[in-house]
């Protein structure tokens, strides 16, 4: 797995004996070149405090994490809904990947199976996107002219029943991978922050149990499951067997329109004695 994470002014610490120094020298750099130094710790005290200010103001970079399936992990718990993947070596994009050769169904839909950072409070997460790289070694008859689709499922709380779910869903502008493409990479955002469906999004029951309304916000605030569906998932499609491949899948997150990240932000302050 592979997580990157800028610069966090919030874990970043200034001691006291920093702030306190009486006689600290700073260098700063002129538009020509040139330098001058500047004594004095309360001066200095100013300048890191409105550098800090700056930085804390300015957006921050979102955060992403991305499953690579190196050295056999799975967080999320990817599978097709087989039983039969299995995390090859090599042959990935690049490296690892998880491979399932027989999916005998009309619609293949590679998906979480345990709690992990791409399901539960996206909202809380600050989740801005989600990707996957997929691939289509063979399959019976065709894989032609189906988009992929994210969904972000609900469970409505009860896991054990599987008659109330239902799902938020878009459609992406392009198709799943051909036999003979190679690996084909999606994205897809997720305005997690909006507080209605977002545009382009829609909604599918998966059950006489299904909520009539169903709420966004319940759902982005508690995803049981993320999924990617071949094609429009109000279709059907016929039976054929495929042999099937996916790697990365991806969750962007953290950014706000203020530029804060998510989480505890009672860090981004500072005491100037």
């Amino acid at each position: 797995m592979t997580i990157s994470r800028p610069f966090d002014l919030a874990t970043t610490e200034v001691t006291q004996s920093q702030w306190n120094e009486s006689r600290a020298r700073h260098v700063m750099a002129r538009d020509d070149g040139a330098a001058i130094e500047a004594a004095e710790g309360p001066m200095i005290r100013a300048a890191v405090l409105g550098s800090l200010l700056v930085l804390a103001a300015a957006p921050v970079p979102a955060a992403t994490f991305t499953e690579t399936f190196d050295g056999g992990s799975n967080a999320g718990g990817w599978t097709f809904g087989t039983g039969n993947e299995v995390l090859e070596p090599s042959g990935g994009n690049p490296g690892a990947y998880l491979h399932d050769s027989f999916v005998d169904t009309f619609a293949p839909q590679p998906r979480t199976s345990q709690p992990s950072i791409f399901t539960g409070d996206l909202r809380r997460l600050g989740a801005t996107r989600i990707g996957i790289d997929l691939i289509t070694h063979s399959v019976d008859f065709s894989a032609d002219g189906r988009p992929l689709t994210l969904m972000l499922i609900s469970d409505q709380g009860t896991p054990s029943n599987f008659d109330d779910d239902w799902a938020a869903y878009l459609m992406g502008p392009a198709n799943v991978p051909l036999a003979g493409e190679g690996w084909i990479s999606y994205s897809f955002d997720v305005p997690s922050q909006e507080t209605a469906l977002p545009a382009g999004w829609a909604t599918i029951a998966f059950g006489a149990s299904s909520p009539p309304e169903p709420d966004w916000n319940l759902l982005i605030s508690n995803v049981a499951e993320v999924r990617f569906f071949y094609g429009d998932p109000t279709m059907f499609f016929i039976f054929q067997g495929w042999n099937l491949g996916l790697d990365n899948p991806t969750i962007e997150y953290g950014l706000f329109d203020d530029g804060f990240e998510s989480g505890d932000t009672s860090a981004w302050s500072a005491t100037v004695p």
